[in-house]
């Protein structure tokens, strides 16, 4: 009786795609495997892109947008989530703190965590199986991953290693397109990944970001406002009721909310009610009448709502219809 001969499994080939969105939320939902929700918060057509690898694990990614987002985000579960954003000193946020030119961020899988975008953004972002990564760390350093992340949310790396940990991340993207290239198949660009990862976290000159109490303060006086319109939409609350409510002045509101979102506390009110109506319009698709998803909102003057509509998104509100 003769033998059947078995070829060996053959190993997992990376998986690379590239998606380009016109609408935030579309950007937040091409990311594979998020729980997301975008805001546009500068006024203009919107633009996006994501290139996206994922390997046994760990997923990598570029994220462009051409507006400002507020980006509620969570990546998948057992996982933690590295996110090194190319920006000037001071122009994006993580959870309200401030980034620097030199910031990495980072967060663990399944947590929810806030982004505030600069106006033109591009982020690279890695996520990565929290048991498999802490293996190799414990494997090849002898290092403990949990006692490497204490060091905080945020980290600061002296230019060139974070220009450098950009280029790796950049070539592994780009050797993922050719699979059959040695040292590109998806074990070998996992096991870059890891290094990457745990030469950034190990190097001698990486150290915690750090922000003032006052800022921390003004975030959680732009939050409170925030959920305080997301859960009265019909009644958009006017500055002096804002400032009874939180006892503040009218100059301590505004700097509140120059601090934190680079806009007066009206323009980032309007511009979360625009999304919210920007969203139901989509998710509509029809079966309400404009005006009315306006109103339930608080947008009682229809040619205002139109206008103002617009100017936030390139577009009329009939036109977002028509795009669904």
């Amino acid at each position: 009786m003769s033998a059947t001969l078995l070829s060996p499994p053959a190993p997992p080939r990376p998986l690379r795609r590239v998606t380009r969105a016109r609408d935030a939320d579309e950007q937040a939902h091409n990311l594979s495997q998020w729980d997301q929700r975008y805001d546009q918060l500068s006024p203009g057509h919107f633009e996006g892109s994501v290139t996206e690898l994922w390997l046994p694990r760990s997923q990598v990614f570029v994220e462009t947008a051409n507006r400002q987002l507020r980006q509620t985000c969570a990546a998948w579960p057992r996982s933690v989530w590295f996110g090194i954003p190319a920006a000037r000193d001071g122009m994006m946020s993580l959870g309200g703190k401030p980034l620097s030119s030199r910031a990495v961020c980072i967060r663990d899988g399944g947590a929810e965590f806030d982004l505030l975008t600069a106006p033109d953004f591009n982020l690279f972002g890695i996520v990565v199986d929290r048991l498999a990564f802490a293996e190799h760390v414990d494997r090849h350093a002898h290092r403990d991953l949990d006692r490497l992340l204490q060091q905080g949310d945020v980290l600061n790396l002296e230019p060139a290693r974070k220009n450098a940990l950009c280029a790796a991340l950049t070539a592994i993207l780009a050797d993922a397109e050719g699979p059959d290239a040695a040292g590109s198949s998806a074990d070998a660009l996992q096991l870059r990944i890891f290094d990457a990862l745990a030469d950034m976290l190990m190097g001698p000159d990486t150290a915690p970001g750090h922000v003032s109490r006052s800022r921390l303060a003004h975030q959680q006086t732009v939050e409170r406002v925030r959920q305080y319109v997301l859960q009265h939409p019909d009644q958009p609350p006017s500055i002096p009721e804002l400032c009874e409510r939180l006892h503040l002045s009218r100059r301590a509101l505004q700097n509140c909310f120059e601090d934190v979102a680079g806009m007066p506390p009206l323009s980032y009110m309007r511009s979360l009610r625009l999304n919210e109506v920007r969203r139901e319009l989509k998710h509509n698709r029809g079966r309400r009448p404009i005006s009315s998803i306006a109103y339930d909102w608080g947008f009682t003057h229809m040619s205002q709502f139109a206008r103002d509509y617009r100017r936030m998104f390139g577009v009329l509100p009939s036109e977002s219809v028509r795009e669904v």
